[in-house]
């Protein structure tokens, strides 16, 4: 079997094993790039949730944010590692709210801590 077979095989596996949210796109490129994971999410509880549900199933992972240069649009992500080793990315974008990103200025992309996710699940609790 060639090394494509076996690298797909990995990631079937990994989507196969674990209960993952619905997905928008899947981009496969080489085993030194990220896997890139579009999520189907729009509102920022439901993008929360599934950026939790992978980074629950992934190593090594950082969160971060990134407001368009239009500064209409925040995409949220996670980036990790399969437990084989696979780099993956996974991200999706929510409306621009100043309330919940109130020092995100246009075109600025921060590190957050994963979290913060948890919080954005359950609007209106404060973080202890």
């Amino acid at each position: 079997m060639n090394r494509l077979m076996v690298f797909l095989d990995t990631i079937r596996d990994h989507l196969d094993l674990h209960q993952l949210p619905p997905v928008a796109t899947l981009t496969v490129r080489t085993w030194s790039d990220p896997l890139t994971v579009q999520l189907d999410a729009h509102q920022l509880t439901d993008v929360a949730g599934a950026l939790l549900t992978w980074a629950n199933t992934l190593d090594g992972v950082a969160a971060s944010l990134w407001r368009t240069p239009d500064g209409h649009s925040v995409h949220l992500s996670v980036n990790g590692r399969t437990p084989c080793g696979i780099p993956v990315h996974v991200y999706s974008g929510v409306h621009f709210d100043p309330v919940v990103f109130p020092d995100l200025p246009a075109g600025v992309r921060q590190d957050m801590p994963v979290f913060q996710l948890r919080q954005w699940i359950r609007p209106g609790e404060v973080a202890a």
